[in-house]
Parts: C-alpha cells; sequence; structure tokens
C-alpha cells in the first residue's frame, strides 16, 4: 500500500495538468468501487419468527433447515438492497467447478452484506437446496416498496445478480438456510 502512494504522489507531483485531472478522476472511481452505496435511511424491524414463517410458506417440509440466529433484523425495500448488489463485484468472478463454484459465490454476496456497517443488518444469507438439482444461491427478506410494506421473500443468483422468482424456488427442496446478522439494530436506525 506505501508503495502505491509513493506512485501516486510521485505522479501528482510530476505530471502534467491533464493527467492530473485524469489521475483525481480515476481515484475518485477506484474510490467508489471500495466504499459500498450509502446505507438506506428509511428502514424498519422485522422479528425473526416473521422471517421464518415467510420462508416455511416456501419450504413447508424443510422447517427444521432453517436456522435464524438472531431475534430482530433491519428491513428495507428491495430497490435498497439491489443498489448493493449492483455495487458489488461478486459476479466478475470466475466460475470454477468445485474451487469456486455456487456456494462460493452465494456466501461472498451474504458475506459482503454482513461487512459492511449500515448493511449487515438486513436479513440476507445463503441458501442450498434442490434448485437445478442442486444449488446455492443468496436470499433475503424486503418490503417490495416505501409504500408497500409487506415483507417479502427474495431470492437472488450472485453469479450475475439476476433475481430468481419465487415461483420456480418454491417445491424444492431447502437444504439448510443460516441466517444472522454481524452488526446490532439500534433502535434509533430503526425508522
Amino acid at each position: 500500500m506505501n508503495q502505491l502512494m509513493e506512485y501516486l504522489r510521485s505522479i501528482l507531483c510530476s505530471g502534467t495538468n491533464k493527467e492530473l485531472v485524469e489521475l483525481r478522476s480515476r481515484v475518485k472511481e477506484l474510490e467508489a468501487l471500495l466504499e459500498p452505496p450509502p446505507a438506506p435511511t428509511i428502514k424498519g424491524r422485522i422479528g425473526a419468527d416473521v422471517i421464518e414463517r415467510l420462508y416455511a410458506d416456501i419450504f413447508p417440509k424443510q422447517r427444521n433447515a432453517i436456522y435464524i440466529s438472531d431475534s430482530v433484523f433491519e428491513i428495507t425495500t428491495i430497490s435498497e438492497l439491489r443498489r448493493f448488489v449492483a455495487w458489488d463485484n461478486v459476479n466478475i468472478f470466475k466460475y470454477v467447478p468445485e474451487y469456486h463454484d455456487c456456494d462460493d459465490f452465494a456466501m461472498a454476496l451474504a458475506g459482503d452484506f454482513a461487512k459492511y456497517p449500515g448493511w449487515s443488518g438486513f436479513p440476507v444469507s445463503f441458501l442450498w437446496g434442490s434448485y437445478y438439482g442442486g444449488h446455492a444461491f443468496c436470499t433475503t427478506v424486503a418490503w417490495p416498496s416505501f409504500t408497500d410494506r409487506t415483507p417479502t421473500v427474495y431470492f437472488i443468483e450472485p453469479q450475475n445478480d439476476w433475481e430468481i422468482a419465487r415461483e420456480s424456488v418454491q417445491g424444492t427442496d431447502l437444504w439448510l438456510l443460516p441466517m444472522s446478522k454481524s452488526s446490532p439494530v439500534i433502535a434509533s436506525d430503526a425508522k
């Protein structure tokens, strides 16, 4: 990191005005890649019991595969969570069978939500099931919109950031769905 900073300093001190403008622009682009989008400001709270019931409706025979470790999560709209997924770069990596495959993509996207304050309190997780004969992908519970605050389950394919239709997942077998959040929900944050 120190070498990079020294290199940038040398360019900044010796470059032409045009080069400096271009470099500053590129630095801003790189910074945007490193920092997640601003966290949602409109959010609420949702209990684990509600989340569990939503998944039990989709996977009624596999309730024992659902493990929710926290009692309260934050909730916001799916459009807010899509902003994070669009920013995240998990989907750009190459698929390598057995070494960087569906479970690695799913855990990476769920883990990226978990590692950023402001995003880590939402119920975003990975799951494994019989979908496509055996597949891991991501799931979340969010509101459809700011005006429709009905908690709804969404599924996300982290290899391409596409949403998976609930109808295509419903009726498949759930093998594992562990869900937790990595930061406490602070009452003053919930609106």
